[in-house]
């Protein structure tokens, strides 16, 4: 028998990629689907063999694969030989075997309504049926059934496996474990625990006004994921260059303002060169799997699936994470006269692929007219969600919907707090940041951990791209000259703030 070319090429693609076995299997893949009896016998051992070695690295011991096969299940030399040219083959991604698949699932759908509708004429051309009518078509019906489940997307079943696994997890796991269901963005301690991480299958909308910071707290988490998790980490800015968001990144982890790390003279300062260092080398712990994209009428969700896909096999992950820089500027395949009717699709389709890939995805919105109004000093309600083109649909959609607006009392309070330190002659005017205090309210949080608080604070130091987590907002405080005082303490020893004694300046 002529060894199917989609076949093969399917299997190989699994040989090469163990990882993505379980999601192929929950996709429908299964022995029933090939038609070459050899490359049955292979498929079925490699399930056997993934069940049974997890967690080993990212390919097959092919020499123990290759002699369970001929001592376990007594396949022929031909078969043996079968194995080394599936793994000489090489790999396929994550897109194209899923597209075999799919083409494979329905060629053994037709065969099965080939078989039914031979057994329907050969029932209604036989003289002398010897069955009820009603009862051949109640087994009929039950025969389209299982093609319709075969024909289906995902493999439908009770919840009888997911149990057993469940189980068997809780009775492995072991003592000291993280706290959080998700990815780790630690250090950023308490806004952590409060989403528990950015957990697999979720979507983070992040909405807030212009100059409130959203891109570097974006750009920080996303490379405290790449940097915690060492996953692959995909991030999409829809208005900057890739050399923008590196230099950010840069000054964040140096600490020097991207002005002076793209045109100043840093290799003929000391201090400098000892930051610019310390960036690089807190950089180069996640430059392997940390991807900054300019996004453009290319790159809609369609086409960003495809990529993660790609990326994801490329490190041999079964898991990524993805920022998206900001919503409203997604395209989408087929353009929309409305802006709403884009954005709604755009958030729909971020929360499928957030599902399919059962990884986390950030999106950064942007706040309408009334939004940005509301973030202001004399308004005395604050935005939300429903502020951003589109943010009901978002809202709905997300499953963590986070708001970031300035809070006008404890940037003041900390103000007053520096310009009596000026005018008492402790502090150098000249060398103060410019700062602004924001509350990131978690407006929805679904499975939201028990004791978590919904809005944790963030000083923004604007030159360095810093956003430091101050830990969170006490609504009930009306008073915060201790919280503006331990701020302060925070900046002078920091080099923030230049502390001088009497007659200094």
């Amino acid at each position: 028998m002529t060894t199917d070319r989609t076949e093969f090429r399917l299997l190989a693609g699994a040989l090469a990629a163990p990882h993505h076995l379980e999601k192929l299997q929950k996709l429908g893949m299964s022995s029933s689907l090939f038609e070459d009896g050899d490359l049955k016998a292979v498929f079925d051992a490699f399930q056997w063999y993934c069940s049974n070695h997890k967690g080993e690295g990212g390919k097959i011991d092919l020499p123990l694969f290759t002699a369970y096969l001929t001592e376990e299940r007594h396949v022929t030399p031909a078969t043996a030989t079968l194995v080394g040219k599936l793994t000489d083959a090489g790999g396929e991604d994550m897109t194209t075997l899923v597209e075999m698949l799919d083409r494979l699932k329905t060629r053994a759908a037709r065969r099965k309504l080939r078989t039914i509708a031979d057994n329907i004429n050969s029932f209604t051309d036989a003289e002398k049926q010897g069955r009820r009518v009603e009862d051949f078509a109640a087994e009929i019906s039950e025969q389209l059934r299982q093609v319709a489940r075969l024909s289906s997307q995902d493999r439908q079943e009770p919840i009888r496996d997911e149990l057993l696994r469940y189980v068997e997890e809780v009775r492995t796991r072991g003592i000291g474990l993280p706290s959080i269901l998700g990815m780790s963005i630690a250090p950023y301690d308490n806004l952590n625990i409060a989403v528990s991480g950015l957990r697999p299958g979720f979507y983070y909308a992040l909405g807030g006004a212009p100059r409130r910071g959203k891109t570097n707290l974006m750009l920080r988490l996303a490379t405290l994921v790449a940097r915690n998790e060492k996953v692959p980490v995909l991030y999409y800015s829809y208005e900057q260059t890739r050399r923008v968001l590196l230099t950010r990144v840069l000054s964040q982890e140096s600490l020097i303002n991207p002005l002076v790390l793209q045109k100043g003279d840093i290799r003929n300062k000391a201090e400098l060169v000892t930051r610019f260092n310390k960036g690089i080398k807190e950089t180069s712990a996640y430059m392997d799997n940390f991807y900054l994209f300019e996004g453009d009428r290319q790159d809609t969700i369609e086409h960003i699936r495809s990529v993660a896909y790609g990326i994801m096999d490329s490190h041999h992950a079964d898991r990524c994470a993805i920022f998206l820089d900001y919503l409203q500027k997604v395209p989408t395949v087929n353009p929309y006269a409305s802006l709403q009717k884009q954005v709604d699709e755009v958030s729909g389709l971020i929360a499928q692929l957030s599902t399919e890939l059962q990884s986390p995805i950030v999106a950064v919105s942007s706040f309408d007219k009334d939004g940005c109004r509301l973030d202001s000093e004399t308004s005395k309600e604050r935005p939300t969600m429903f502020n951003c083109t589109g943010g009901g649909d978002i809202e709905y959609d997300a499953d963590v919907a986070l708001i970031v607006v300035k809070d006008y009392h404890d940037t003041a309070q900390l103000e007053e707090k520096i310009a009596n330190a000026v005018r008492e002659g402790g502090v150098n005017p000249h060398h103060i940041p410019h700062f602004d205090i924001l509350n990131l309210f978690i407006d929805k949080n679904r499975d939201a951990p028990e004791g978590g608080n919904i809005i944790v604070q963030f000083l923004f130091l604007i030159e360095d791209n810093q956003m430091v987590e101050l830990g969170y907002k006490d609504v009930e405080e009306r008073y915060s000259y201790a919280k503006a005082g331990k701020i302060f303490e925070w900046l002078l020893e920091r080099g923030y703030l230049e502390a001088v004694g009497p007659g200094e300046h």
